[in-house]
Parts: structure tokens; sequence; C-alpha cells
């Protein structure tokens, strides 16, 4: 079709070709992931009546909470100063492993590429798997109690902290790393002198943000015996002591609460110091 406009140019409109290697690829994309959408929703089987049958129960339940029980508050409290031990602990031995294989991991401070690819690998092992197969792995190792849920989170957080700790130092800049490499410096000062001042604010929010993450996580570990308040929250579910549950829930709620915002309000004040800073001068008052 020929298009002419008031200078008698003439274009021609392109052919849409309906059958290229494209749009075929397209429409195999779009069959396999609504294939792989359908049989999803196959396997988990979903049932409406179920859910349906269920609600009068869970509301039944949650009438039977109140009032909550408070008697056995001071262990409550015990145990959920132990998970946020636990959590502690644990991400400073993750830490403390950390820092001397990050630099192997990230791609402008690896010295082989064959080391990078082996602490990398350890990281996606280490990360990949649930912190809750490491508690059920350490139970059966070391026995019941906090030391074990400690155990599962430090080797849960290598991975995780490693991961995060890499895609800090790699987008670093690297002027001041060449400019301390120029003085003849080897690797080691160049990170310790150049690197690691420049990327320590970043460190220390993520490992701020891993250690808020243990604290929630911490909670569900005391299930499988590996410490902390979620033995309490378990024996009280599985005597159905409703409002002993409440009080374990509520406590559970606050400290992860609690938790969460002092750990924004400190990541704020480390990664924002200029910000923070001037909040508090007020703002300029124009004199007249």
């Amino acid at each position: 079709m020929l298009i002419s406009g008031l200078s008698e140019k003439r274009f021609m409109e392109p052919r849409v070709r309906v059958f290229c290697w494209r749009s075929i690829r397209n429409v195999l994309i779009f069959i396999c992931v609504a294939v792989f959408l359908a049989t999803c929703f196959s396997v988990v089987r979903i049932d409406i009546s179920k859910l349906v049958t269920g609600l009068p129960k869970i509301a039944n339940w949650f009438v039977q909470m109140f009032p909550p029980d408070l008697r056995d508050i001071n262990r409550v409290l015990r145990d959920a100063f132990q998970t946020l031990a636990m959590a502690t602990v644990g991400t400073i031995f993750a830490l403390v492993i950390c820092l001397p294989l990050v630099p192997f991991a990230a791609r402008n401070t690896t010295p082989n590429m064959l080391i990078y690819r082996l602490v990398r690998g350890l990281f996606s092992v280490l990360r990949g798997t649930e912190i809750l197969v490491f508690a059920l792995i350490f139970v059966a190792a070391v026995g019941f109690g906090p030391f074990t849920g400690v155990l599962a989170i430090t080797f849960n957080m290598v991975g995780a902290l490693g991961k995060l700790l890499t895609e800090v130092i790699e987008p670093a800049d690297p002027g001041p790393v060449e400019a301390v490499q120029l003085t003849g410096a080897g690797p080691v000062k160049t990170f310790r002198y150049a690197l690691l001042p420049d990327i320590w604010p970043n460190i220390i929010a993520t490992t701020l943000y891993i250690w808020e993450f243990n604290v929630r996580a911490s909670t569900v570990l005391g299930i499988v015996g590996a410490g902390g308040i979620g033995q309490t929250l378990k024996d009280s579910i599985d005597l159905l002591d409703f409002p002993k549950m409440l009080t374990v829930l509520s406590v559970i709620l606050i400290m992860v609460v609690a938790i969460d915002s002092l750990s924004s309000w400190v990541r704020n004040k480390i990664l924002n110091p200029d910000a923070a800073s001037s909040a508090g001068h007020g703002v300029p008052i124009r004199l007249s």
C-alpha cells in the first residue's frame, strides 16, 4: 500500500510477517508458560470447599484465644530473648566467615576466575539449602537446643550474606582502588585501605538487614527442636492452648516489629547520614 503526502513523497507500509521465527518463538513461550501454570494449579489441588469448611474452625479458635494466658509470661519472654540471641550470634558468625571469602566471589577483587566460581558455588549451595533443613541436620548431629539454631542460621546465612556482600563490592567505585594500586600496594592493602572504607556502610546496612531477617526466621526454628520461642509456640498449638498461643504470638509480633523498626532506622542513619543530620537542624528561616 502506497501513502502519499503533501510533498508527493511516497512511502511503503512494512509487510507484517506472520510466520517468522520471532512470532513462532513467542507463541511457543506463551504455550510453555500456560502449560506450566496450569500444571501448578493442578498439582496444588485447590479446594475452596475445604477452605469454607475450615473458616468456622479458625473463627472458633480465635474466640477461644481471649483472654490471653499470662501465667507463663516469664518463660515466654525468656524464650523470645533466646530467639533474639540465636539470630544475633548466628549473624555474627556468618559475617565473620563471609568477610574473608567475599573478595574471592566478586569479579573486581577475585584473583582467579576458578576461585571465583568455587566460592560463588559454595554461597549458592548454602543459600539454596533452607534454614529448616540445616536445623534438622544439626538437631540429628548435635541434639536439641539453641546452639543448633545458631549453627543452622550461620550456615544458611553465609550463603545469603555472601551473595549480598558481593553485590556491594562489585559496583564499588574503582577510582580509589586504582589510586592505591599505583602506589605499589598489594591486594590485601588495596582492599583494606581503598575498597573497604568505601563499602563499609553498605556492609553494616546489609548485615543489619540479614539480622532482621534472622530474627523472623528464628521464631520457627524451635518447631524442629532448634531452640527459641518456636518450641513454646508448637507446644501451645499441640495442646490446643489457645490463650497461651495468643500470648506467644503477641510476643513474637512485638519483637519482630520492634527489631524491624530499629534495623530500618539504623540502616537509614548509616546510608543517609547527611539527610539525617540536616533534618535535625530544622528549616532555615528568612529574616526580614
